[in-house]
């Protein structure tokens, strides 16, 4: 699949995500989706960011700032349905939270 195509999917995938994060009663800000290398080489400077090989930098990641009862959540296990319903679209979908530190990322795997 091409990057173009593999993106096109990520979208439609995401805009699910989203629409179904609603339907659960939370609320979701789209941060971060496309970042150039210089910006995330910053981050991995910072700290922010543990790997210059994100998905990010190609368009195939999104981080998703969530509300529930307008409170902004900001532990793993407030996002671990959202990661749950992610995985379960598609097997190209990654959860951040598996990782054990990112669970505000949502990423289509490139291949």
């Amino acid at each position: 699949m091409t990057l173009s195509k593999r993106q096109r999917l990520f979208t439609r995938l995401l805009g699910r995500l989203i629409l179904w994060a609603y339907d659960q009663g939370y609320e979701v800000v789209l941060r971060e989706v496309e970042r150039t290398k210089e910006q995330q080489a910053l981050y991995v400077k910072q700290g922010k960011s543990k790997t210059m090989n994100s998905a990010h930098i190609k368009g195939l990641a999104a981080d998703l700032l969530v509300f529930k009862d307008d409170v902004y959540q900001t532990d793993k296990p407030a996002y671990a349905p959202l990661g749950a319903y992610w995985k379960s679209l598609n097997p190209a979908c990654v959860w951040g939270g598996d990782w054990g530190w990112d669970a505000n990322h949502f990423e289509v795997k490139e291949k």
